[in-house]
């Protein structure tokens, strides 16, 4: 709880700075007047006057806030203070104010992964190819298990991520790789092929392919029991190798669970290998839902077993840094596809393709800093990256009160050439609060209801 309390405040404290300051600086730039820069909502804990700036932490923190002078359109400006004022300058000027808080968050998302490419590096594999699938181009190529990819037309490569990058990139023209086999190197060329998949949002994606892994077939060998379910109840145990079922060889995990999931619930028949025993064991998978990653039900047949974790020899692991040029390139292309996905969620969740239970609050946040905390600063410091674009991404919505909404009325007003009328505003900002309101609550009640069950 600690270590979730501590990650909170972290990722919570860096992106609120990041978007205030992007707000800040630009105002500054243009000549405006800042009065408050607080990180946090509520009373003064602390802080400094320079000049006529407040800089403050405040109580409530789920937010912060710059306030500018002559924000308001209404409000009574100090005659000295109307070169100061935010509402006496230019639209355009105010919009970029306005959008430079959501612009320094995917700023500081290209830093981050920028930092990871180039001198952190990514953790990665060696390109051992480890399975290669059945009628697949690289089977047809000739290429084995246990190869070792040396070269991809004539360059060098080190890690499992020049293997990918290649075959994704190739439009499906022929590789020549590179491949040691046996202390011998031995030329291959293979055709990527276009397959069709299933991205995170269960949307059709077209993608190059030539059929390896980076990983062997999973075999057929229990890792969790899971209490109350078919498996438990029938004696399996942790390290039990399953090698038949109704008298059909077991090769793979793939193969065991298809059999279970098309069952109907009929009772099966297993010889299972624990030690040097064959055991026969028999039980009738249970019918379960269970949600996918979208949030979807799905029924499915269980036996309420798990595969082992896949152990990566450390003699396999490297770590791959990119040049500082690629590494800029890469960042922007990250960050990016991020943006895009974060766009996609948002407007999934809007129509229901995506359920509203998905949606997380400050407690889902909080849980998920803890969890990347106790693997790593630099898992902590991308998951800070991947909320940063979520943050700047929410904050564009045209909802008033939101970042969005602000320059949506600002476009409105350099289209009719004059500011919406005050009355206007007021009553978009009353429905844009009750909207965030709204939302607020939802998210609090799904945090609660997913972490605190009743």
């Amino acid at each position: 709880m600690g270590t979730s309390i501590l990650s909170f405040i972290i990722v919570l404290g860096v992106l609120i700075f990041f978007h205030e300051f992007g707000h800040f600086i630009v105002a500054r730039l243009f000549g405006v007047g800042v009065e408050k820069f607080s990180l946090g909502f509520g009373p003064r804990l602390i802080g400094k006057k320079v000049g006529i700036t407040d800089y403050r932490i405040s109580a409530i923190p789920l937010g912060g806030y710059v306030k500018m002078v002559g924000e308001e359109p209404d409000a009574d400006i100090n005659p000295e203070y109307i070169e100061l004022s935010f509402t006496h300058k230019h639209v355009a000027k105010r919009m970029l104010i306005v959008a430079a808080g959501p612009v320094f968050n995917i700023l500081l998302a290209i830093l981050i992964f920028f930092v990871f490419f180039s001198i952190t590096g990514i953790e990665d594999i060696k390109p051992i190819i480890r399975q290669v699938q059945t009628d697949s181009a690289a089977q047809k190529a000739g290429l084995q298990v246990d190869d070792l990819v040396v070269s991809i037309n004539g360059k060098d490569i080190t890690a499992w991520y020049d293997l990918d990058e290649a075959i994704s990139e190739s439009r499906g023209k022929p590789l020549v790789l590179g491949v040691a086999r046996n202390g011998s190197l031995v030329m291959i060329t293979v055709t990527p092929g276009l397959k069709q998949g299933i991205d995170l949002l269960g949307d059709s994606i077209a993608y190059y392919d030539i059929g390896i892994s980076a990983f062997p077939e999973l075999k057929a060998i229990v890792g969790d029991v899971n209490a109350g379910y078919p498996a438990e109840k029938a004696g399996l145990q942790t390290g039990d190798q399953i090698v038949s079922i109704n008298g059909i060889p077991i090769e793979n995990w793939r193969q065991m669970q298809s059999i279970i999931s098309s069952s109907g619930g009929v009772e099966l028949s297993l010889f299972v290998k624990r030690d040097d025993e064959i055991l026969k064991v028999s039980l009738s998978p249970q019918q379960v839902e269970t949600k996918n990653h979208l949030g979807e039900v799905e029924k499915r047949y269980l036996i309420g077993i798990s595969t082992q974790p896949t152990a990566i020899p450390q003699a396999d692991r490297v770590t791959k840094r990119l040049h500082p040029i690629k590494a800029a390139v890469e960042s922007v292309k990250r960050t990016y596809s991020v943006c895009v996905l974060m766009v996609r969620s948002v407007v999934k969740m809007i129509d229901g393709s995506i359920p509203k239970e998905n949606l997380g609050g400050p407690i889902m946040i909080a849980k998920m800093a803890g969890d990347q905390a106790r693997q790593g600063i630099d898992k902590l410091v991308q998951f800070i990256a991947f909320i940063s674009i979520n943050l700047a991404i929410i904050n564009l919505l045209p909802i008033p009160v939101l970042d969005g909404g602000h320059l949506l009325f600002f476009s409105i007003e350099a289209i009719k050439r004059r500011p919406v009328s005050v009355k206007v505003r007021e009553v978009a900002q009353q429905v844009g609060l009750f909207i965030l309101i709204m939302l607020m609550i939802l998210v609090f009640y799904n945090d609660i209801t997913r972490f605190f069950p009743f």
